[in-house]
């Protein structure tokens, strides 16, 4: 289960690209919320405006990044679970629930590098990787 934090590091090639990428690799299905694309997008376009990276790079990470994912999980099949969550938890943005909410589903790792979400995860009882 791949959060876009995790995808965008791996696409960069960042510091923990390598650890991340290898998780990645054990796994048999890597899946996201269709939530992924929208905040890659965002992630990008952020890097694309605060730190300049050309328009042909930006595509570039967006097509990586993406292109990690097996599976795309529609909203609509685990709203309710994530809306569960978001009550329980009280303490993220319930869009992120959403990763939760499938992580729990398919008894997923969730491979994420934001350090609220992790805390969510290991809370709600879900592997962070």
């Amino acid at each position: 289960m791949l959060d876009a934090s995790a995808a965008i590091e791996i696409a960069l090639d960042g510091k923990a690209a390598s650890q991340l990428s290898g998780t990645l690799a054990e796994s048999t299905e890597v899946i996201a919320p269709e939530l992924l694309v929208p905040e890659i997008v965002n992630g990008v376009w952020k890097y694309h405006q605060f730190a300049e990276f050309e328009l042909n790079k930006c595509e570039k990470i967006m097509e990586l990044a993406v292109g990690l994912v097996d599976r795309l999980v529609s909203h609509r099949e685990i709203y309710r679970e994530a809306f569960a969550l978001s009550r329980a938890q009280k303490t993220r943005a319930a869009y992120d629930m959403f990763y939760l909410a499938l992580a729990l589903r398919e008894d997923a790792v969730l491979l994420t590098l934001d350090g609220t979400l992790k805390k969510g995860a290991r809370r709600a009882g879900i592997r962070v990787g």
